[in-house]
């Protein structure tokens, strides 16, 4: 029963106007692993406009692990209002299997800043499912094609996609 309390008032701590309570709340229900969490982790990452409450929230649901919530992280890794405040959403995608957005994660390691450039790759390179090999093909394409007029820079992180992307296609 104490669990179960302990849960609940984390889950309360979720609503609380006070960030750092609802940032203690964020990952101690991730350290738990409380699946029945989920939803209401997910509602708190789609309405929150604080990056630090954001940034803790997609750390929970990461630990947690549950597949419900890669397409509302992806959402939020695209949305204009967390642009510059990227980088933890998406090492927030570390672990689930992001091999439906690999587009996206191209896109992010030629148009994102350092550290989220070097997160994406760093998610590319952690995907051990089957690709699509047209998805593939476009991906390795739009690289070579940004290598081509990038004038120096990513060129060695671009480079390294394309390797990275070859290797994912060899095992596909």
């Amino acid at each position: 029963m104490a669990e179960s309390s302990e849960y609940q008032s984390y889950i309360d701590q979720l609503h609380s106007h006070n960030s750092n309570l609802v940032i203690e709340a964020a990952y101690s229900l991730g350290n738990l692993g409380c699946k029945q969490s989920v939803p209401a982790l997910i509602e708190v990452l789609q309405t929150t406009t604080d990056p630090s409450v954001r940034n803790a929230v997609a750390i929970g649901l990461q630990e947690i692990g549950d597949e419900r919530a890669l397409c509302p992280l992806v959402s939020i890794i695209v949305d204009p209002k967390t642009e510059g405040y990227r980088g933890t959403l998406i090492y927030a995608l570390e672990g689930f299997d992001c091999s439906c957005i690999l587009p996206l994660l191209v896109e992010l390691v030629i148009a994102g800043n350092f550290e989220v450039s070097h997160q994406a790759f760093l998610i590319i390179e952690s995907i051990k499912t089957v690709v699509d090999k047209t998805t593939l093909n476009l991906c390795i394409k739009k690289v070579q094609d940004t290598l081509l007029s990038a004038n120096g820079n990513k060129s060695d992180l671009l480079e390294d996609l394309i390797q990275l992307l070859d290797k994912i296609s060899a095992y596909t």
